[in-house]
């Protein structure tokens, strides 16, 4: 089944200080390839035929990547690239065909065989129009990673980094089925009116928990996989690489 993907790459990574002054996050090298390298990379291994890059700080500069490695992705600019990433949401949908989609992050570099149970997830997220978050159960979380609680049959309940308690910590991707676009952009449209631009998009799967259409999740517990939002993170990152080369 191909699927389609909208990969936002506008954010300003102030978190990673000076080496993000003047160059975007998804241009920053972790193991010696720009971090939207890896997102378009794990798109097509997850069978998205349609990649949409929402660029936004030194867009061009992505753009211009984007062009080079994957000439045949979608590219839109979302100019409000310092308001919340619901707003890089928004602007990446004005390019997708019809169909579901599966949302990323550029910030977060997956190993090639969870492409493999994304895939599977997205297949069974359309057969049972549900939408889908991906999460894992074997990492500790802290104060910054964005933590969930489950429902009695397993689904999506809360999420917030500021959670007391929780289940099991989201890993920066959701599937969008066909079937439920429609009450995930309103469930967006809702979010956006009540909290405001500055809104992520994981408040929409409270949204659509709140609204009776709980989230399923999709568990990638067991391969491993790493984030870069500060200097730290993206030291041990290029470490990883190097030594393992997950995408050469």
């Amino acid at each position: 089944m191909p699927i389609q993907a909208i990969i936002m790459a506008a954010g300003l990574g102030s978190r990673l200080k000076d080496l993000t002054e003047a160059t975007p996050k998804a241009l920053i090298e972790v193991g010696g390839r720009p971090l939207i390298d890896y997102a378009l990379a794990f798109a097509r291994a997850c069978g998205a035929d349609h990649r949409i890059v929402v660029g936004g700080f030194c867009h061009a500069d992505v753009a211009a990547r984007v062009a080079l490695t994957a000439s045949d992705a979608a590219i839109v600019e979302n100019t409000e690239f310092r308001k919340g990433n619901l707003v890089s949401m928004q602007t990446g949908r004005t390019a997708l065909r019809p169909g579901g989609f599966l949302l990323m992050n550029t910030d977060h570099v997956y190993r090639p065989t969870i492409a493999t149970v994304v895939a599977e997830a997205c297949r069974t997220a359309e057969d049972s129009a549900t939408v889908t978050a991906f999460c894992d159960f074997d990492r500790p979380l802290g104060a910054d990673d964005m933590k969930v609680t489950l429902d009695s049959s397993r689904r999506v309940a809360e999420m917030a980094k500021t959670l007391p308690t929780w289940d099991c910590g989201y890993v920066g991707m959701t599937y969008v089925p066909a079937a439920r676009l429609e009450e995930y952009f309103a469930a967006a449209a809702h979010v956006l009116t009540e909290k405001g631009d500055a809104s992520h998009v994981e408040s929409i799967l409270v949204a659509l928990a709140q609204r009776g259409l709980a989230p399923r999740i999709a568990d990638i517990s067991g391969h491993g996989w790493l984030e870069i939002d500060e200097p730290h993170e993206r030291a041990h990152a290029n470490g990883v690489l190097e030594r393992e080369r997950w995408w050469d």
